[in-house]
């Protein structure tokens, strides 16, 4: 902890407290606190924030830059939510975790406990390079709060023409909103692709030309050299090509930074490398403590490596799984994420992203279709689907073909309708249930089906290999710098189980990977991490009397009963009305 947190006078901290803390009123944030509400009526909440307007819809800035959407529209929640709902909110900012004695350090000298604790801090923008000539004149904006757009709203009625520089969504959300207003716009690309971590050279060309025949002009392979003045106020830029192009405004999207420095102020070591490293639960290996939003890091199950993923959808997800946790609801939020997904529109085009399309796996095939107006790829191992990339007029239903590459289902004889963007989702999933249960019928087995993608590990030590001031990615694992040694990270299955949840999901979740665990009480355990197992289990199958299948069907139910039929007693009854003929003499037998 820094050497400025320490002297913190914290004498009302002990006085001060609540049930669940939240810091940031961001989506994530506050759809946390509502959600933990409804779930926990008498609950204490507070949400702790910087931030001195209420919660924003970031997704429609743009459209409220150039005067489609007023200030009022943009609330994510109606005026007064937090009131309403009880929710404390503490304008202040934290300055450091004590997490063994579970409270928060504010400015000021004041303090808040905690019984759980949720780090919605959001992100913040790229800038410009500090010593990039001219980057600080007026008109160089960087679009990320509400403030830099309604900068930007203020200046847009003397703008004739724009800079825009970034290569990825925001950036051509930005560029088709000024097109929009009638503004020239000069739009500069870094690299020689457009979204260069979701799309190939092909799709990315047939966005670029989109936007180039709606008016913008696009320059790949292309950076600043420097920013022209007049009098202090944007005049033009120089680019890397030697290009002078005169603008009156120059707008930076180049992407954001999760905001990890309370994971650092934190007494006990929290792991995080580019964002807060959590599970599917979003738990942080800190007791009591997630992290949920653009913050949180989230093991990919495909790469196997920790990745935030920075989508307001996601956010709003991610805050309902947090509050079912913060309020011991651990049913609501047993379900994995799976693999991450991006839906949007692009220019002209709707944009569908599931999962690793762009990597070329070992054995696999790559399968696209290309016309004018439509492109799809499919990354393809065996007959499972493992990622799936559209651009087109309309969208293909995303959930149907996030559920396929999750579950790890075959798509053997529907390969051509999922290139050709003619898939029917309900049909497809009609027939799979109808083949699952005549399997089972027939064969008298429940086949319990983990994906391979999901494969069940054992519960493993291994040590962290760490370096004194860098953080590093080590056999497919983060490991940091620790300031204390000889503790350790294990993975250990969730102690809590819902009854009612059905055999099948409850198979996902046995042995589900954590990195929350304490060895012993107010002591991390931060400097191991589970061995990898090559054993992959594909099916469990509990093998069913031999007697006629289609007799009846309790024998797959969740709760599988001891039934006892008993040698003819005259006062005997039976009390499973499922074994009523069975015939005297028999012996007991499990479903």
């Amino acid at each position: 902890m820094g050497n400025g947190i320490m002297p913190v006078i914290n004498r009302q901290y002990k006085a001060e407290s609540a049930d669940i803390v939240v810091v940031g009123n961001g989506i994530a944030g506050l759809t946390a606190a509502v959600e933990a509400r409804r779930l926990s009526p008498d609950a204490q909440i507070a949400i702790i924030t910087e931030q001195v307007h209420p919660t924003i819809n970031t997704p429609a800035l743009k459209q409220f830059a150039i005067g489609k959407l007023t200030q009022e529209q943009l609330l994510a929640y109606p005026t007064g939510t937090e009131r309403a709902q009880r929710i404390r909110v503490i304008n202040a900012r934290v300055e450091g975790i004590n997490a063994q004695g579970k409270y928060l350090y504010l400015n000021a000298g004041y303090g808040l406990g905690y019984g759980s604790l949720l780090i919605a801090t959001g992100s913040v923008p790229n800038r410009l390079a500090t010593n990039l000539p001219g980057c600080d004149f007026d008109g160089v904006l960087t679009l990320h709060r509400l403030q830099d757009y309604l900068d930007l709203r203020r200046r847009l009625a003397e703008v004739h023409s724009a800079v825009v520089i970034g290569g990825g969504a925001h950036a051509i959300e930005t560029v088709m909103s000024l097109l929009h207003y009638g503004i020239e716009v000069h739009w500069l690309i870094r690299g020689e692709n457009f979204l260069s971590k979701t799309l190939d050279h092909t799709a990315s060309e047939l966005i670029l030309e989109s936007i180039r025949q709606a008016g913008a002009k696009v320059y790949t392979s292309t950076g600043l050299l420097g920013i022209v003045g007049r009098v202090g106020s944007v005049a033009g830029v120089v680019t890397t090509q030697h290009n002078l192009l005169p603008c009156q405004v120059v707008l930076t999207c180049t992407g954001t930074t999760p905001v990890t420095t309370l994971a650092k102020q934190c007494d006990i070591p929290m792991l995080y490398n580019h964002g807060i490293m959590v599970n599917d639960q979003l738990q942080t290996n800190v007791r009591d403590i997630y992290a949920a939003g653009d913050v949180a890091a989230r093991k990919n199950p495909q790469t196997g490596h920790y990745e935030v993923n920075a989508l307001w959808y996601n956010a709003v997800v991610q805050g309902r799984t947090a509050a079912a946790m913060m309020t011991g609801h651990h049913d609501l939020a047993s379900r994995t994420m799976g693999v991450p997904w991006h839906a949007t529109h692009l220019g002209v085009f709707f944009m569908l992203s599931v999962g690793n399309h762009l990597h070329e796996t070992k054995g696999g095939t790559i399968l696209t279709d290309n016309t004018r107006k439509r492109y799809r790829r499919m990354s393809i191992v065996d007959d499972r689907l493992v990622g799936y990339l559209s651009l087109g007029p309309t969208q293909p239903d995303a959930l149907a073909i996030k559920r396929i590459i999750d579950e790890g289902l075959s798509i053997r004889g529907i390969e051509n309708a999922l290139l050709k963007g003619n898939f029917d989702a309900r049909k497809y999933f009609s027939q799979h249930k109808s083949r699952a249960v005549k399997d089972m019928v027939t064969s008298g087995k429940i086949p319990i089906v983990i994906p391979s993608q999901y494969a069940v590990h054992p519960v493993v030590d291994r040590p962290i290999k760490s370096t004194p001031q860098t953080n590093e990615l080590i056999d497919g694992q983060s490991a940091f710098s620790q300031p204390k040694t000889g503790a350790t990270l294990r993975i250990e299955t969730p102690k809590t189980e819902p009854l009612h949840t059905p055999v099948s999901e409850r198979s996902r979740m046995v042995d589900q990977p954590t990195i929350h665990q304490w060895e012993k009480e107010g002591e991390p355990t931060t400097d191991r991490l589970p061995e990898v197992s090559n054993k992959t289990v594909e099916s469990i199958m509990i093998h069913l009397p031999s007697r006629p299948a289609l007799r009846t069907l309790r024998s797959y139910s969740e709760k599988l009963p001891i039934v006892t039929t008993h040698s003819g007693h005259p006062d005997t009854r039976e009390t499973e009305t499922a074994n009523h003929n069975e015939q005297p003499g028999h012996t007991n037998f499990l479903l």
